[in-house]
């Protein structure tokens, strides 16, 4: 796994322990998101045709 790599896995890791009920949860959320996205661009599309192929395949 590259530096880069460990990187983007530590900040998606980092969502996990954010209050969305909060607006400083939300807000860490977005920042995450945007260094994810700048990090390495398209990484959200991707994520979100994954998550939505998923739903499409649940039971």
């Amino acid at each position: 796994m590259s530096d880069r790599d460990k990187e983007l896995a530590a900040l998606m890791l980092q969502l996990t322990g954010l209050d969305l009920h909060s607006a400083d949860g939300r807000a860490g959320v977005g920042a995450l998101l945007r260094e994810i996205e700048t990090k390495a661009p398209g990484t959200l599309a991707r994520l979100r045709t994954a998550c939505a192929a998923r739903g499409a395949t649940a039971h």
